[in-house]
């Protein structure tokens, strides 16, 4: 009996160690693996719950051999649950409930940190879709416009004194557009990635042609340049898609609190 009792003590706790580590591995795992590693705990606790059947059963018999004459007491009569097989399967069942109730507990957890990692990246990507794509690409072709509204071709005075000093400011300021149409290009060629899900590059394709387009006409003026000019639905579309990042970013941030 106490070998017994030993016996199952030792499987039960391998069995805590072995649901310890098996926890760590479900939470970690993603997926279809995430899956496999359920289905092997669910056949690793029946086969834990036989096995601690199998211990739990007697396995010893006592002989007594003695000359004198014994007198034993009538047999108690049993219930039907405490004979033959039925200790051993309520054991069984026993575990196999208890464990089943761990396991659900497992794959709810790992569900949940699994949910939370998801939502977490999400909120890093349209974060990233903000600070790297739609915000500055709407304060460059900002800056741009203002520029080009107070310092370009259509803000020169009439007169030819103003008019030539004027056209030395614009010389000036328009290097820095021709910048900024550089981090625009940039922009355009290396963050697409992080373009909204209702968004495309098709609808860059304009600005991009007139950002690349404007450089060479600083160095060869032509009247080629008028097909080139820079498309003004832009910034609406941008400002467009931009809130709808936005929104959807305050709507993960709602959910993750």
């Amino acid at each position: 009996m106490h070998h017994q009792l030993a016996a199952a003590r030792r499987a039960h706790f391998a069995y805590l160690g072995c649901m310890i580590t098996i926890k760590q591995i479900v939470a970690r795992a993603r997926g279809r693996a995430r899956t496999a590693a359920i289905l092997f705990i669910g056949v690793l606790l029946v086969m834990t719950a036989m096995a601690t059947a199998v211990i739990a059963a007697p396995t010893h018999t006592l002989t007594i051999q003695s000359t004198e004459q014994l007198q034993l007491s009538p047999k108690d009569e049993k219930s039907w649950f405490e004979r033959g097989p039925w200790p051993l399967i309520g054991t069984g069942l026993t575990l196999i409930i208890t464990n089943g109730i761990a396991v659900g507990l497992i794959y709810l957890q790992s569900s949940r940190s699994f949910n939370a990692l998801l939502r977490q990246r999400k909120i890093e990507h349209l974060s990233a879709s903000l600070n790297e794509f739609y915000n500055p690409l709407l304060a460059l072709l900002d800056i741009n416009k203002e520029i080009f509204d107070q310092t370009g071709p259509s803000s020169f005075p009439r007169d030819e004194d103003g008019h030539t000093a004027a056209a030395l400011v614009w010389k000036e300021t328009k290097k820095k557009i021709l910048t900024n149409n550089a981090q625009i290009e940039t922009i355009l060629r290396t963050k697409t990635h992080l373009l909204e899900e209702a968004d495309s590059l098709d609808a860059y394709h304009r600005l991009l042609v007139h950002v690349a387009m404007y450089e060479t006409f600083q160095k060869v003026q032509t009247d080629l340049y008028k097909r080139f000019f820079f498309p003004t639905d832009i910034r609406p579309h941008v400002v467009s898609k931009r809130e709808a990042v936005l929104e959807a970013y305050y709507q993960a941030i709602g959910e993750q609190i």
